[in-house]
């Protein structure tokens, strides 16, 4: 029997796809909104903290402790800061859902707005009321049970766990107070690696049980165009690195920096060269040569992104929707 696509109502067809871990599981396609789609409800397991099972022992990652975790996230969390929360938000009410151990909002706290969560993973949402001792409820009725209006919410990798995306997105609209702001970023179905470099280990990791929503920019602005009072804009953004897919390309495998839906090896490998250049100073040639192949690496890297970025093809779909 037909799942009818949860973003535009339509029929869809389905086609068995193994999951990262392993499992045979239908995936279903709306071709009108170039939408995938799992027709099954993962929040139990969410809840009960399985997800990190499938989404990283499962493809041969180690779980990271929290302390390593916490550190990571708050590294990442550091640019959604500087994007996205600024002056104006100082006093406001800011909501994350999804926001694991809380490191996002810790940094929220810290710029002096006020943090409130929505974790369903029973774990992580008590580590963010009892560890940080910010406001973090386990569902989103519970939340808008609070009748609070938000500057502010954001949802990051969370979308794609959601059943019901256009009603879920409604009402977190509803929740925002006058001139606010709803930020989401969500990986896309439109990937590079996968499509274009055609890497077909990449494709069977791509899958994983949890995430039910696999969504296009187009599936995005069709989303949103059904959500009420508010004003999208939809943009993809490569936060993944060339080296990324050069590794896939070499060794079919996922390697991790700790960042989500990027990684650090840009960074890592400018920081090598001009430090050997700086080492080898008494070889002014070497020197020099160092520095010029560090400006090589980024320029290359960062014009490979816009390339990617320009036909939104970008791994991150990044919505802000403002009210």
């Amino acid at each position: 029997m037909a799942v009818n696509c949860a973003i535009c109502g339509a029929g869809s067809h389905e086609r068995p796809v193994r999951v990262r871990s392993g499992k045979e599981m239908l995936l279903w396609h709306c071709a009108a909104c170039r939408f995938d789609f799992f027709a099954h409800d993962p929040t139990g397991s969410l809840a009960a903290n399985q997800l990190d099972e499938s989404r990283l022992k499962a493809a041969g990652l180690d779980i990271p402790a929290v302390e390593r975790d916490f550190e990571n996230g708050t590294q990442q969390s550091r640019g959604y800061i500087a994007e996205y929360i600024d002056a104006a938000d100082r006093g406001a009410n800011v909501l994350e859902i999804g926001c694991s151990w809380g490191y996002f909002l810790k940094l929220v706290q810290a710029a002096g707005a006020k943090p409130y969560g929505v974790e369903l993973n029973t774990v992580r949402a008590g580590y963010v009321n009892d560890k940080l001792g910010i406001a973090c409820d386990p569902s989103l009725e519970a939340c808008e049970a609070r009748g609070i209006r938000f500057r502010k919410i954001f949802m990051f990798y969370v979308l794609e766990y959601v059943t019901d995306p256009v009603a879920y997105l409604q009402r977190l609209a509803n929740m925002l107070a006058p001139g606010g702001a709803l930020v989401l970023i969500t990986p896309n179905l439109d990937d590079t690696l996968k499509d274009l470099w055609r890497n077909e280990a990449f494709g069977r990791f791509f899958h994983d049980e949890h995430a039910v929503n696999y969504m296009t920019a187009h599936a995005v602005d069709r989303m949103m165009a059904r959500v009420t009072g508010v004003t999208p804009e939809v943009q993809t953004r490569q936060g993944y690195s060339f080296v990324n897919h050069v590794s896939w390309f070499l060794t079919n495998a996922p390697r991790t920096t700790g960042v989500v839906g990027g990684d650090n090896f840009v960074p890592g490998i400018l920081a090598q060269l001009r430090g050997g250049s700086q080492t080898a100073a008494a070889d002014e040639r070497g020197a020099a040569l160092a520095s010029r192949l560090a400006d090589l690496v980024a320029a290359f890297d960062g014009e490979y992104r816009r390339t990617i970025e320009r036909e939104r093809y970008g791994n991150q779909i990044r919505v802000v929707a403002r009210k």
